[in-house]
């Protein structure tokens, strides 16, 4: 009798404890879900705007490195062949540095990683975004949630349909184990208005170049990046307010339906499914010996 009395409190606390956890995954605050931050080994992109004569240098780079195909005028717009990307501020004369490079920020707390069902797109060792085409099913959730708007649709077979995304890759194919790597983008760039190093590094630097260009009467200068998305691996040095150049002021992170799947629903039922074979084959294995135990009796 004691031993049975025992056994059902351990039930009881077991379940106990199992409910509570599962209600703490599920119910807790949205900083907590989202929460991340940027290392002291990652690398960034730092962008000048103030140094930038829209050469283009930078998009050419970027098709060759990724074998992109080279449209007949010039893009407008990124797109999922178009991963880098000179805008001209509308209204801003050629001697105010109107120019400006779009590509993805990669975020620290990036959206399309966040709702991406298959790992197409995951967080790389050094913080950028990075992409396995052959994981994405080309269910557009990225292009739906980045507040940036990067990532873009391809059709991969006109025949059956399938899509795949694209966007910047930080040319991965370049990188190597340790140091800081390279990128076309950088590399092609004469003015020196795109860096690559340590993100650390960059921030501290861009902070000292913002300063001397309000110091030269550039008022609105400000680096963009440094917290926005949980801290971008793309910074910027601006001229003017972000909404200038087409950039959120706050970027906000989504929650989103494929997320709590795959961060909460899925883990959550793969556990409630392993659980159920478990206790399926204790089921069997106990219904056999109480069978066996009937024959030899």
């Amino acid at each position: 009798m004691g031993n049975n009395t025992q056994t059902t409190m351990d039930r009881r606390g077991f379940l106990k404890l199992s409910g509570a956890g599962l209600s703490g995954l599920l119910l807790q605050p949205t900083a907590q879900a989202f929460a991340s931050a940027s290392s002291e080994d990652d690398v960034a992109i730092l962008y000048d705007a103030s140094k930038c004569i829209g050469c283009r240098a930078c998009e050419r780079a970027c098709k060759e490195c990724n074998n992109l195909p080279v449209e007949p005028e010039p893009p407008s717009e990124l797109s999922a062949i178009t991963w880098n990307l000179i805008q001209q501020r509308k209204g801003v004369a050629l001697d105010e540095q109107p120019f400006f490079n779009l590509q993805c920020m990669h975020c620290t707390d990036a959206a399309c990683v966040m709702v991406c069902p298959t790992g197409a797109l995951y967080k790389d060792r050094r913080g950028f975004v990075a992409f396995d085409e052959d994981k994405c099913n080309g269910c557009g959730y990225c292009t739906q949630f980045c507040p940036f708007g990067a990532p873009h649709l391809k059709d991969a077979n006109l025949v059956t349909g399938e899509a795949k995304a694209g966007k910047c890759i930080f040319c991965c194919q370049n990188q190597p184990q340790e140091g800081v790597g390279r990128v076309a983008c950088v590399e092609a760039c004469p003015t020196g208005a795109l860096r690559l190093d340590w993100r650390q590094k960059l921030v501290d630097e861009a902070k000292i170049r913002v300063s001397e260009l309000k110091a030269a009467g550039h008022n609105g200068a400000m680096l963009y990046g440094e917290k926005e998305a949980g801290g971008l691996h793309r910074l910027s040095i601006l001229l003017d307010e972000p909404s200038a150049y087409g950039l959120p002021d706050d970027p906000q992170v989504p929650i989103t339906l494929s997320y709590v799947w795959q961060k909460i629903l899925q883990p959550v039922g793969s556990i409630a499914f392993g659980v159920t074979l478990v206790g399926s084959a204790a089921a069997y294995l106990i219904t056999r010996r109480t069978i066996h135990m009937e024959e030899v009796e």
